[in-house]
């Protein structure tokens, strides 16, 4: 899409108008060669290129048009096509009023397109292996716990967070959970197009078509990763009682699911060449964008393997200093705050859950303190006991049972845990450490 998440106004504020240009030329680019690349490989993902986005203003305040017209105003400096519409309150918009369109979002089917591409790839020789866990990467060397290990010219960590202890990025990007709901609505009572508000978090909605109605797709109420159970909000309450008030027509709940996301400080990607090792290639930090941070990553990392110039490389590399602000501070701060949190959960009677094992509910987990140790206890539907130690095995942080998704997860960089101590999301490599 070539809505940029975190305002283009902000960008050019806190990085410049040059770097806001690139940053709206990359999103251009992206839905250009998603297009293309659909039609030269006869990919049937469901594309269309026809699609308008609007943002709009969370509430009536002054302040929330205000950013819609600061945001009009940046869009047109840096060459994009943007227009301020009247959506005159109707339902089928989402009861939003003047907003601010982008023309030509592309629409389509992730994972049909992501077939497409293996498919391609495999077509021309390429081999993709799934369920091929790498553990370890040296130099131009992938292992696998397998024990395999395949060499290289060129490796590129396109892992959502790199598998590394590399503090350069990991300590430049904070995770998040983001929540999403599918609500089922008549066939054409809302309007095929993509919505964000201006609210912090912001809400993203969009629409499914199937073939006897729609899912009007909401996600938002986005939380921290590795928060305390304690402090978990209701977010798939929140996000029906925001849909409801706008959309008349939302019906039955059809779907409820999570995801992780990183935000990188500064709120530009991470794509180029790791800091610390660059032999290696990253692509992460893409927020809630990643089909446009992907298909980015994937334009600019391949023209640097091919030693070819692309002046994206200056307002994505990984590397980069982040500009001095009052935003970057508070997002820096938050990050090492996230962190902190994560190694004094290792003092004696602090992090730990309220509760004892004998109180635990089937079906829940909790950290809990014996001795000077932590671990993580997930009690099953029929009353077994798992035990694991709290430890990630990333860098040693103390996790935190999540109850929505079911897992641990860690407050320091987000790695996941499923109830079972399997490792399901990085950067770390290892499952929890089973203890008797």
């Amino acid at each position: 899409m070539l809505w940029f998440y975190y305002f283009y106004y902000r960008i050019e504020k806190d990085h410049g108008l040059e770097i806001a240009k690139l940053v709206a030329d990359s999103h251009k680019k992206a839905i250009e060669f998603v297009e293309n690349t659909i039609k030269e490989e006869e990919i049937d993902c469901h594309f269309s290129s026809y699609s308008d986005g609007y943002l709009f203003p969370h509430d009536d305040s002054a302040e929330a048009m205000d950013t819609i017209l600061k945001e009009f105003e940046a869009c047109k400096r840096v060459g994009l096509n943007v227009s301020i519409a009247d959506l005159g309150d109707d339902p089928a918009h989402g009861r939003a009023g003047k907003s601010l369109r982008f023309p030509g979002s592309a629409d389509f089917h992730p994972l049909l397109y992501v077939k497409g591409l293996a498919d391609a790839i495999v077509r021309r020789g390429g081999k993709i292996y799934e369920q091929s866990h790498v553990f370890k990467t040296e130099k131009n060397k992938v292992s696998t716990t397998e024990g395999v290990t395949v060499s290289a010219n060129a490796v590129v960590m396109a892992t959502n967070s790199p598998l590394s202890h590399n503090l350069a990025v990991h300590a430049s990007q904070t995770p998040y959970r983001t929540y999403v709901v599918g609500f089922k609505v008549p066939r054409g009572s809302v309007k095929k197009a993509n919505w964000w508000d201006t609210a912090d978090p912001y809400h993203y909605v969009r629409l499914e078509a199937k073939p006897d109605y729609d899912v009007l797709i909401v996600g938002g109420e986005d939380t921290n990763s590795g928060m305390k159970p304690s402090d978990f909000p209701d977010p798939y309450s929140a996000l029906e009682k925001w849909t409801r008030q706008r959309w008349a027509t939302a019906g039955e709940v059809l779907y409820k699911w999570t995801g992780q996301c990183y935000d990188s400080v500064d709120y530009l990607y991470h794509i180029g060449l790791n800091p610390v090792q660059r032999d290696h290639y990253l692509i992460t930090g893409d927020s809630g964008q990643g089909m446009t941070g992907g298909t980015i990553g994937g334009i600019l990392i391949k023209d640097m393997i091919l030693h070819r110039n692309n002046p994206w490389e200056l307002a994505y590399d990984p590397g980069r200093r982040p500009p001095v602000s009052k935003t970057t501070g508070k997002n820096v701060a938050q990050e090492v705050s996230h962190t902190i949190h994560g190694y004094k959960d290792h003092i004696p009677g602090v992090g730990a859950d309220s509760i004892d094992i004998e109180d635990m509910k089937p079906r829940s987990g909790a950290v809990i303190e014996k001795g000077t140790k932590k671990f993580a206890i997930y009690k099953d539907e029929k009353g077994s006991i798992h035990k694991y130690s709290a430890i990630c095995p990333h860098m040693n942080c103390i996790v935190k049972w999540n109850p929505i998704d079911s897992t641990f997860d860690c407050p320091c960089h987000g790695s996941m845990f499923d109830n079972l101590g399997r490792c399901i999301n990085g950067p770390a490599k290892a499952d929890l450490f089973p203890e008797d």
